[in-house]
């Protein structure tokens, strides 16, 4: 079964053969993203700029709540994707999904969870919508 992998900024670290890169700024990047502000503190944006809502109801998050703030980007992701969102994925785009990502490991920024804790990464959504 295709796993996901933290892409590291160490010199000589290479993601291994066949895995396929998800982040920014490729096709499968998930367009909410939580990033650093002032004081310690973190907000979870919309890169695209679709999401009005948070643009007039920021949504900031202390340093101790920053896996609360990835999960909420995931949720989005997972949220918006689907028939009603406002980056939905139509039957093409799922087709180009599974063809493209199935059966490969998937790479991305976000740290592994713990064993045992759930993957809040919207790679974790792809490598489950690719591989069923």
């Amino acid at each position: 079964m295709p796993t996901r992998i933290q892409r590291l900024r160490t010199p000589g670290w290479r993601a291994p053969d066949g895995a396929a890169y998800v982040g920014r700024p490729t096709r499968w990047a998930n367009p909410f993203a939580v990033v650093p502000v002032s004081g310690h503190r973190w907000q979870l944006i919309d890169t695209g700029g679709r999401s009005r809502s948070l643009v007039e109801e920021p949504q900031v998050f202390a340093e101790a709540d920053r896996v609360f703030a990835r999960l909420m980007a995931m949720r989005l992701f997972q949220l918006h994707i689907g028939a009603l969102g406002i980056y939905r994925y139509d039957e093409q785009t799922m087709t180009d999904l599974r063809r493209e990502l199935g059966g490969r490991d998937l790479v991305c920024w976000c740290p592994l969870p713990e064993p045992g804790e759930t993957d809040y990464c919207h790679a974790a959504v792809l490598l489950e919508i690719a591989n069923t």
